[in-house]
């Protein structure tokens, strides 16, 4: 084993921890493989028992060298879908994935839903914060009047219900409300948890900070779950509706001086890679990209307005995280659909792209 460590490379890629019996029972990723593979077999203090327990199972390890970090964050979330090695079990758990939805109702509540079902309403997710999403709920009826009764349309009481009476809830309960004046609520949640209205974000910090100086530190804590519930979901919906826009997106990572790799994404998928060299004039470099631009995109056919699905988010939160990470050495640019159908706009688009390129070589 210590001769094996001695001949990994110092390059990024994948690794696969194998027991005796020859099952893979480990895959994780590299920026080095050398370093990452050898921290498994020298002493550690505070190791993970997890990792403990696994390394006890290590017979041998094979390992695949990529281009780019970025190729060895997608090619281990494949690996493991496709494997679903006993210790990657955080990967494996397919019912993680939750949805908020407000149902096609006169008065609709926000719920939780593991699936989308065609049943009408509007659905926000997939997320993989169950707590995260708890805490919007309970946001969401701490801070806006929705109903908390289970069958509204009845009319039960004419002084409504406690919530009514405690002020958080408009009190369909009684029949007296129209439902305009309901969905004005709804429409504002709708716009909170697509990301477009961040003054209730604002709003929460004010709490928090008025709460700590009250010395009122279960309020603050209270607050901050809130904060943090509401982070996650627009966050995930930001990359939901970014994605499911189906933009042409090109991406350039420089590998050393000489080479860099062209990454073609559209929509939440990453359609190919391109190893390209950096020392080819101008009037080369442009014909290539003419070439592969117009050959990748032009025959890549993708369901307009896609939703991202349970398979599709992990793939797309490596690859729009991961650019935003390293947007200081990767480029990224988009190129849209009206630009590849026409020579001349195209030809201008890749002009400006070299010259990017160009420019952050010199």
């Amino acid at each position: 084993m210590k001769e094996k460590l001695k001949q990994l490379p110092q390059s990024p890629g994948v690794y696969m921890m194998c027991d005796s019996l020859g099952n893979i029972i480990y895959v994780g990723k590299a920026k080095n493989l050398k370093s990452r593979i050898s921290q498994y077999f020298y002493d550690q203090k505070d190791r993970d028992p997890k990792v403990a327990d696994m390394i006890k199972h290590i017979h041998t390890f094979h390992y695949q060298t990529t281009d780019t970090e970025l190729d060895a964050f997608i090619e281990e979330c494949r690996l493991i879908k496709e494997l679903k090695p006993r210790y990657n079990s955080q990967m494996k758990n397919t019912k993680k994935y939750i949805y908020l939805r407000i149902a096609d109702e006169q008065y609709p509540q926000v719920t939780v839903t593991n699936e989308i079902l065609d049943n009408g309403g509007s659905y926000n997710g997939p997320f993989t914060s169950s707590r995260g999403v708890e805490n919007v709920i309970r946001y969401l009826n701490d801070f806006y009047p929705l109903r908390k009764c289970l069958t509204p349309k009845l009319v039960k009481r004419h002084n409504g219900c406690l919530f009514m009476q405690l002020g958080s809830c408009l009190g369909v309960c009684t029949g007296q409300v129209k439902t305009e004046e309901y969905w004005t609520y709804i429409e504002k949640i709708q716009q909170l948890l697509n990301g477009k209205n961040q003054s209730a974000i604002q709003d929460l910090v004010k709490k928090i900070d008025i709460a700590i100086e009250n010395l009122n530190f279960e309020k603050a804590s209270e607050y901050r779950e809130y904060y943090k519930g509401l982070s996650h979901v627009i966050n995930k919906q930001r990359l939901v509706n970014q994605s499911s826009k189906n933009r042409n997106i090109l991406a350039v990572e420089f590998m050393g001086s000489s080479q860099a790799k062209l990454f073609f994404i559209k929509g939440n998928q990453l359609l190919s890679g391109k190893v390209i060299s950096t020392q080819i004039d101008k009037t080369e470099m442009k014909q290539a990209f003419l070439q592969i631009i117009r050959k990748v995109y032009l025959t890549t056919e993708l369901q307009e307005d896609c939703k991202l699905t349970e398979r599709d988010i992990d793939e797309a939160q490596i690859i729009f995280s991961y650019l935003k990470k390293n947007r200081k050495r990767v480029l990224t640019f988009s190129i849209p659909i009206t630009k590849l159908k026409s020579e001349k706009t195209l030809d201008t688009a890749v002009q400006k792209i070299i010259a990017q390129i160009t420019q952050r070589i010199n």
